[in-house]
C-alpha cells in the first residue's frame, strides 16, 4: 500500500514472493527427507521416525494447497487492470489479507519444524 492506495500490482508482487518462499520450504522438506535417507545406516545419528516423516508429508501438502490457492487468486486478478486501486474493504484485499495471515502462520510453523528436525538429524 503506497500513500493509502492499494494497487492490484502490489498484491501480485506479494503473491510472487509467497510462491517463491513456499517453493523454498518444499525444497527444504525434500532436503530433510534426503538427509534422513543418508543417515539411516549411521550409528551416531538417529533417523526420523514415522510420525516425523508423516508430519513432513502433511506440512508439504499444506504448503502445496496454499500455493495453489495463491495461484487461483493470481489468476482471478489477471482479469483486472493491474494499476486499478482498491480499498481495504475490497474483496481481493480481504482475501489477500487472509492469505497473508495463512502465509505468516505456515512460515512460522515451517521454521519451527525444520529447526526441530535438523536437530533430530544430528546436524
Amino acid at each position: 500500500m503506497k500513500g493509502g492506495h492499494i494497487n492490484l500490482i502490489d498484491l501480485d508482487f506479494e503473491y510472487k514472493i509467497w510462491k517463491n518462499r513456499i517453493e523454498l520450504f518444499i525444497n527444504e522438506i525434500q532436503i530433510l527427507k534426503n538427509r534422513n535417507e543418508e543417515v539411516k545406516n549411521e550409528d551416531f545419528i538417529g533417523e526420523l521416525n514415522t510420525v516425523e516423516l508423516m508430519v513432513l508429508d502433511e506440512h508439504s501438502d499444506q504448503l502445496k494447497k496454499l500455493s495453489n490457492r495463491i495461484k487461483v487468486q493470481e489468476h482471478e486478478l489477471q482479469f483486472y487492470n493491474k494499476d486499478f486501486p482498491i480499498t481495504q474493504g475490497h474483496q481481493y484485499f480481504v482475501e489477500h489479507e487472509a492469505l497473508r495471515q495463512k502465509m505468516e502462520n505456515i512460515s512460522k510453523l515451517h521454521f519451527r519444524r525444520v529447526a526441530d528436525l535438523i536437530n533430530a538429524l544430528g546436524i
